[in-house]
């Protein structure tokens, strides 16, 4: 590539946990590069985040990594990877990547785009084999939802109630949960997104062509597709969730026939992942207050979902 002949950078308008800068790089050929620079250093954390975030979250190398080895594999739509630094020394921890310009999901009414999202990500899901997902689980930095890892949430909720209403509905959950984590255990595993919320999901448009496009992948993990289904469908109508679900499973699914008891059984599958992440909500800090995109009466929604799977 030709010589660099002018770079700026500046703040990024986009909400993230870690600093970003936007930096437009043009060479003296002509040509130009639109970068996003994510800093994941330690010390660049948001004191909010740094407040509110549980420790044994943090792992600055994990999105490095998914962006360098595993995303360059997976269905189309995520930002390039130009480089990175990892300097353990320095604790010093920097992401390269294209800067997509768009619309976040949230700010998109047009349900055929969520419904779009829910194939990207089932795509995505079915995109690794057994093999690669066993050697990702053993040798990556990605987080394991394992019989501890979910535990560890219920037990965090449990300890964070902020009400004797709030006890009373933990504690009950707690005390009926093994077969839900049972059953999150048998499902089928993949690579997650681990915050596939529609805030984290940028929506690129060039001409007639829609691109989805997930970004901050700093919770990726190994675990059941459907956890990241069940973020994306958050905040909708059960008609619509169902519509979704469909969309998901079209993309994901084995090509079997889909008989109605296995319909069936997506359907409790998802509301267990829904259970978990209603969970993790009221379990991810004492002090920590939802932001407005994931503002929700989680303390209801994990007894509606307890209820409803019979626990």
């Amino acid at each position: 590539m030709s010589e660099i002949v002018k770079l700026a950078r500046r703040g990024s308008p986009y909400a993230s946990s870690f600093a970003l800068e936007e930096i437009d790089v043009e060479f003296a050929d002509g040509s130009d590069l639109r970068l996003v620079m994510k800093d994941l250093s330690p010390a660049r954390i948001h004191e909010t985040t740094v407040l509110s975030r549980p420790d044994f979250l943090y792992e600055p190398q994990r999105e490095i990594d998914m962006y360098r080895d595993v995303l360059p594999h997976a269905p189309s739509g995520t930002p390039r990877w130009y480089g990175g630094v990892s300097d353990a020394v320095t604790r010093q921890y920097l992401l390269f990547l294209e800067r997509v310009d768009g619309l976040q999901l949230t700010d998109v009414s047009a349900f055929s785009t969520w419904e779009r999202t829910a194939r990207w990500i089932g795509e995505f899901h079915r995109s690794f084999s057994p093999y690669a997902i066993a050697r990702l689980a053993k040798s990556s930095r990605l987080l394991v939802y394992d019989e501890a890892f979910y535990w560890r949430w219920i037990t965090r909720a449990q300890q964070f109630a902020h009400s004797s209403k709030a006890s009373q509905v933990l504690n009950r959950i707690a005390r009926a949960y093994p077969p839900v984590v049972d059953r999150l255990l048998r499902l089928p595993r993949t690579v997650l997104h681990g915050d596939f919320y529609p805030c984290n999901v940028v929506i690129g448009t060039r001409g007639d062509q829609v691109r989805i496009c997930p970004v901050d992948w700093e919770l990726a993990a190994i675990g059941p597709g459907l956890i990241d289904l069940a973020s994306l469908i958050t905040g909708w109508t059960a008609r619509q969730q169902r519509a979704l679900l469909s969309a998901y499973r079209a993309a994901a699914d084995d090509g079997e026939p889909k008989s109605a008891a296995a319909s069936k059984d997506w359907t409790v599958d998802l509301d267990c992942c829904r259970l978990h992440l209603a969970i993790r909500m009221l379990g991810w800090s004492a002090t920590w207050t939802p932001p407005p995109q994931h503002a929700r009466k989680w303390l209801d929604e994990a007894e509606k979902l307890a209820d409803r799977l019979l626990l």
